[in-house]
Order: C-alpha cells, then structure tokens, then sequence
C-alpha cells in the first residue's frame, strides 16, 4: 500500500540530534502505518551516515527510509531528493533541528484533512520567537512584498506540507536547490491561487549543533539574506519576462 504521507527531513550534519528526532519519529511511525520518513543525510561531513546506518536497524524504523547525497549542494537540493523519492499522495518537509517539533507534521496533516478545500498548503506559523527573530522574518515579509508584490508570511517555518500534484505541476523542476526553496513554494502556491493555511508552531533553541539557515548566529542569517535577495530580484526578472 502506498503512503498518504511523505515526510522529508533534511540533515546536514546533525550527528547529535538523530537519537533525539528518530525518538519522536518513531511515534508516528509505531501509530500511523499510511506515513512514511524520508531522511536525507545531505553530504554530511560528521559521523551521520554511521549513525543513521545503526539506528535505523532498530525497532520502529521500517517506514523510515534514508536517502544519502554524496556531496551537499544545498538546503533546496537535499529536500527536493528526498522529495523525488517520496511515495505519498501528500508531501511535506520539515527541519531536523528540533526547534520545531517533528510531530508538527501530524498538525498539518489534520489541517488538510479538515479543509473543504484541497488547493492548499498548509504552513507552519511560528510562535515563542525572540524579538530579534521575529524582526528579521518581518524585514524578509516586507521585501517579498515590495519587490514580488505579494503578501508572504514567515516564509521559513516550517512545516510545510501540499499534494504531490501540487509538487509535479509547479515545484519539481524549476526549483531552486538553496535555502530560497520555502519561498519559491509559497509564491508557486498564491500565484497558482492555492490557499496557504498556516497552524501554530511552537519554536525553541537549538540543543546541539549550529544553524545552517536563517536562525541561531547572525553570520547564516545575514548570508541567508543576500541569497535571498538575490533570489527574490532574480524572481521578480522571471516574472517580468513571462508578462
């Protein structure tokens, strides 16, 4: 039988936090048969693949699959893997941080079951953030704003989950493959009229290891902005060109 759900997990690097997310992995896969985890071991240069290799032998793991990139080519490039490995009818992603709760998933998927309509993505809407944070992902809505003309909000929470008809038609092959890749989703959606439905995430420090992304030190966060921007221009030139 297949999969109602995909869930992909990217990790890069996250050798001390797998015990900790296989944990709460394994209670939605001991409780949900119609879900499977896609973990992404994305060209991690720690003892990951090792780890991964022994704790997926245990008990509770046999609807997780790990999907090995050789050499990292991006946050966008390790989802969309795991993503093109992905037998569900729905797909989702989420961060192997635990600053969010992997089990967030299960509240998307509800989200979706319960709504009328099923042109939609459903969003994770970040909660308990620190005032510094929660400026710089306003600074970020403003600039989609003014440049793409269209309302984004906390483009990168996560998680985020959609059908795979949605991923076929609009996200599989013109993607980008760095951390722009939540962004181009949720433009993708509102300009193809899909409703983004948002559920309240609760958001807490990393345990172990650094940001990759657009949280944690500000180095990331301001390397993350000029990609973004440069991404959000590059975006705005497409849609000049297709008018």
């Amino acid at each position: 039988m297949e999969p109602r759900l995909s869930i992909v997990i990217p990790c890069y690097n996250e050798e001390e936090n797998i015990p900790l997310i296989l944990t709460q992995l394994k209670r939605i896969t001991t409780c949900r048969k119609d879900i499977e985890i896609v973990l992404v071991n994305n060209g991690s240069t720690d003892n990951s693949k090792k780890l991964f290799d022994k704790e997926l032998k245990e008990d509770g793991c046999k609807s997780i699959k790990l999907v090995n990139v050789a050499r990292n080519q991006g946050y966008g490039h390790g989802i969309l893997t795991g993503l093109n490995e992905s037998k569900g009818q729905l797909l989702s992603w989420t961060h192997a941080d635990m600053q969010t709760n992997p089990l967030d998933v299960l509240k998307a998927l509800d989200s979706y079951v319960n709504s009328e309509k099923k042109s939609i993505v459903i969003k994770g809407k970040r909660k308990n953030r620190k005032l510094l944070e929660s400026f710089f992902t306003f600074g970020m809505q403003l600039a989609v704003f003014f440049i793409l003309r269209t309302y984004l909000d906390d483009i990168n929470a996560q998680p985020k989950l959609f059908s795979k008809e949605f991923y076929d038609k609009y996200i599989r092959n013109e993607a980008p493959l760095d951390f722009s890749l939540d962004l181009y989703l949720l433009y993708q959606a509102k300009m193809r009229q899909y409703k983004i439905l948002e559920i309240p995430v609760y958001f807490g420090d990393r345990i172990y290891g650094e940001a990759s992304g657009g949280s944690g030190s500000w180095k990331p966060r301001i390397k993350l902005i000029k990609r973004t921007f440069k991404y959000i221009l590059g975006l705005r030139k497409v849609i000049g060109n297709m008018k």
